[in-house]
């Protein structure tokens, strides 16, 4: 009799584990299952949108005008300047022509670096640039077109822009450019991660801040979020280039270059335009 109760209690000890492992088994299937899906747990967590890399304009393009071939805009808390931006392209340009249509700035290319040897040049016409529009009552900011593929390269092309400054009175920022190829051939930056190119622009933009002039980034709607790791490019003013009948980039920025296709007197061929939008002083 005490023999069958000890194999009763065998018996029950078996029942009991194999009830353990499928309660195991049963438990993980679910969470394997729920990982697969992405089950989202109901009533217990709610999507938290991460916060902006930039903060959001406050751009009402319901206010945004045509003036002849230039762009205007006006509210209650910011007015407009117009402005082109010129390099060796445009090749001579006639000043006197282009100052009848009351720019009120130009942005100068002082120089680049090769697509591919890595060399750096100055602008042919910038000289002749910066004296037209200073002549003319046209304000000045100039643009480097980068092709530094380190921080190194970087820092050197801040220094060649800060030598050909010292001569102009500045009013406008030192910008930096870094765009691909406009032909087929492939860049010296063409391999550069998000990361390596933040690093570059942020030492060129800080070295421009550090000699006393202000710096800015220039690149495209499209291109700004792959481009660039924008958290780290907060404290520097955006140009923004967006061919769009109003810019599609929704993070603040001061300067929207809207068509690069546009005729001005004074000016062969194609020129691009653009907008600075700037804040109303109290009373204004």
């Amino acid at each position: 009799m005490a023999k069958r109760r000890r194999g009763r209690r065998k018996r029950r000890i078996n029942i009991t584990g194999l009830l353990v492992f499928l309660g195991i088994f049963l438990f993980s299937a679910g969470t394997l299952l729920r990982i697969i899906f992405r089950e989202e747990p109901q009533n217990e967590y709610r999507y938290v949108e991460e916060e902006p890399p930039l903060p959001y304009h406050d751009y009402d393009w319901t206010h945004l005008q045509k003036d002849g071939s230039f762009f205007v805009y006006e509210d209650d808390n910011y007015t407009s300047l117009k402005g082109i931006d010129v390099s060796v392209h445009n090749e001579e340009i006639d000043w006197e022509k282009v100052g009848s249509y009351d720019i009120d700035f130009a942005m100068i290319r002082v120089g680049y670096r090769g697509y591919t040897e890595g060399k750096l040049y100055a602008d042919a016409w910038f000289t002749h640039n910066m004296k037209g529009a200073e002549a003319n009552g046209i304000q000045t900011g100039i643009y480097f077109f980068s092709q530094a593929i380190t921080q190194e390269e970087a820092l050197e092309e801040a220094e060649f822009v800060i030598s050909h400054l010292k001569e102009y009175d500045i009013e406008y920022p030192v910008v930096f450019d870094m765009e691909p190829p406009e032909t087929d051939d492939i860049g010296r930056t063409e391999s550069l991660s998000r990361e390596e190119r933040t690093k570059i622009a942020v030492t060129f933009l800080t070295r421009i801040k550090d000699a006393g002039y202000q710096p800015m980034i220039y690149d495209s709607t499209l291109l700004y979020d792959t481009d660039y790791i924008l958290e780290y490019l907060e404290p520097y003013p955006f140009w923004v280039a967006d061919y769009h009948s109003y810019p599609q980039f929704d993070y603040r920025f001061d300067i929207w270059q809207y068509t690069n296709r546009a005729h001005l007197d004074g000016i062969e061929g194609d020129v691009d335009l653009n907008i600075q939008l700037v804040k109303k002083t109290t009373g204004n």
